[in-house]
Order: C-alpha cells, then structure tokens, then sequence
C-alpha cells in the first residue's frame, strides 16, 4: 500500500515537473533587494541600512549575528551601519538569505513540518562545515561556501510545499522517498527561477555525484559542499571516503574526514552559533584554542583583508586558531 502511493505521488509529482506546473515558492522580497543593492557596485552603507530597517526583525537579527563569537571584538555592536561594517556585504547578503529562507520552511501536516525542520536543520549544518572547509582553501571563499551550503537541498522545500497542499497526510516514509527522489531537479529549477548564479545552480544539481572529475584537479565549491554533506555525527566514520572523489581535490585522508568534526570543533561551533543553533557551550577562548593548536593543530596564515569588509569573520577565527 505505501509503495503504491510512493509510486503514485511521485508519478504526480513527475509530471508536475515536466509540465512546468509545480509551484515554485518566490524568493522572499528582502533577500532579493539586499542581493539586488549589493550585485550594485555604488551602493552605500546609507542604502543598506535603509533597506533593512523596514524590516525591524530581520534588523535584529543582523545586530545580533555581528555581536556573535564569529565578528565581536569584544564591543558591542548595537545600530545597523556598525553591525553592517562588522560583518562586510556578502556575509550580510548570507544572512539575511539566512533568515528570509528560515521563514520558507513551514507546514501545516505536522510531519511535514518536522520534516521541512530537519531539512534546515541539515542544511545549517552543512553550511557550517562547508565555511570551515573552505577556509582551509586558498583558493575558495569561506562565504561563497556557506551560501551554496545553505542552498544545497533547497530543492525539498517546494516538494514538501506540495505536499503539505495536495496530501497533508502523507507518511515519513513516503515524503522522504519523494523529497530524495527530486529534490536536486527541483532544486536546481528553483534557483535558476530565483536568478542565482550557475554556479550554484550547479552545485544543487552536482553535489550528491560523488565520482565527479574536474578539468584542472583543483576542488571547487561542488566538493566542498558533497563533503560537507556527508560529514554528519552520525555518519562521517561510516562513509567509504576512499570512493568520494572530491576528498582528494580538497587534500583530505580518510581519517582526516572522519576526525573534522571533532579536530575542528571550535570553529564549526563558532559558525553555527552564527547561523542560528543553540550553542551548549561557550566557544573556546583564544588561550583553550591555542592550546589545542600546540597539541598538534597546524597554523594557519592570516588572510589579506577584502575592501568590503567581509574578512571580518575570518580575522575573527584566526585570531583564535593561527
């Protein structure tokens, strides 16, 4: 009975697909004008906190992500333009995507619900190790990471809208069958729609092809996120690296990937209490983290500062782990 309604809603949802007629939600009006005023090369500070004030949550929001452990410099940050300086344009374009998008992934069926929160949840998560994985990267940006990490799965947010309209009793099993099934097509649909760059329309599509080859050898934002994705607590010792191609782009060991989580815990905690979780303790201090380096942790170069600000971050993490 389960397997014929999986095939049955699937099948619907198929050719939904194909005839262009499964509804897309719109990308929310803040995040497309803050995208919009920074891809403008003169826009000003002034402009910025303009826009964000008629959004007196969102704004908040924003002051209290740049008096996070990830940008305070020990003072407190508490109007726009200074939280905007502190953070730089592109992570403020993240967090503000951050916190419009969070408002998306809402049900009315109960489990469709717990599944749209287990699914940002994860897409969090990823996010969070895909920013400390391309730290270690010269050649990528940690926020351009974090962005196609928090974007990765967004495919199963229409899938489950549709459901949550068309079948609001549709068992577990069924939904997960479904969002698994489609969820990089529809992703992949759904950014194009928003106008996002390919390059992260790409990544959508890409990221679960774990035999995936690059022209030059060199890891790109696609490896980053496949393997971000696949360092969960609950399965990174599990995984069979040695078949993920894109360990070796990325310069990683076997052990290496099964031990980031912990060998990186400090950073990841200070990322992810940026993008919204609870944090159960309070991040290492500069003294605890650099004992931690001293017991076997490799030093880290401190980045060039960028014109805009957002190296802001990442002075913020090296000071705690060069």
């Amino acid at each position: 009975m389960i397997i014929k309604q999986q095939e049955a809603v699937a099948a619907e949802v198929f050719a939904a697909l194909e005839k262009g007629r499964l509804e897309l939600p719109t990308l929310p009006e803040m995040a497309l004008k803050i995208r919009e005023a920074i891809d403008d090369p003169n826009v000003s500070a002034e402009n910025l906190v303009r826009l964000l004030t008629t959004d007196p949550s969102i704004s908040a929001q924003i002051i209290k992500t740049a008096n996070s452990a990830a940008f305070s410099n020990g003072k407190q940050v508490n109007d726009l333009r200074t939280a905007i300086s502190r953070l730089g344009y592109r992570m403020l374009r993240n967090m503000v995507m951050l916190i419009t998008m969070g408002k998306l992934f809402k049900a009315g069926s109960p489990i469709i619900s717990q599944e749209l929160q287990r699914l940002w949840d994860h897409s969090r998560e990823v996010a969070a190790n895909s920013y400390v994985l391309a730290l270690h990267q010269k050649h990528l940006k940690p926020d351009q990471a974090m962005l196609a990490g928090l974007v990765h799965d967004i495919g199963a947010l229409p899938l489950c809208i549709y459901a949550d309209r068309h079948h609001p009793r549709l068992d577990k099993v069924t939904l997960e069958g479904l969002v698994r099934q489609f969820h990089t097509e529809v992703g992949a649909s759904l950014l194009a729609n928003w106008h996002f760059p390919s390059e992260l329309v790409e990544i959508v599509s890409q990221h679960e092809n774990l035999q995936r080859t690059t022209a030059d050898g060199l890891a790109d934002y696609i490896d980053v996120v496949a393997v971000a994705n696949l360092m969960m607590p609950t399965t990174a010792k599990f995984v069979a690296w040695e078949n993920v191609h894109a360990t070796k782009r990325l310069g990683y060991s076997t052990t290496q990937c099964q031990n980031f989580l912990s060998t990186h815990a400090e950073q990841i905690s200070v990322v992810r209490e940026m993008l919204g979780f609870s944090v159960s303790q309070a991040p290492a201090s500069p003294r605890a983290a650099q004992e931690s380096i001293n017991t076997g942790r490799t030093a880290i170069a401190m980045p060039e500062d960028n014109p805009d600000g957002t190296s802001n971050m990442l002075a913020g993490l090296f000071k705690l782990f060069k």
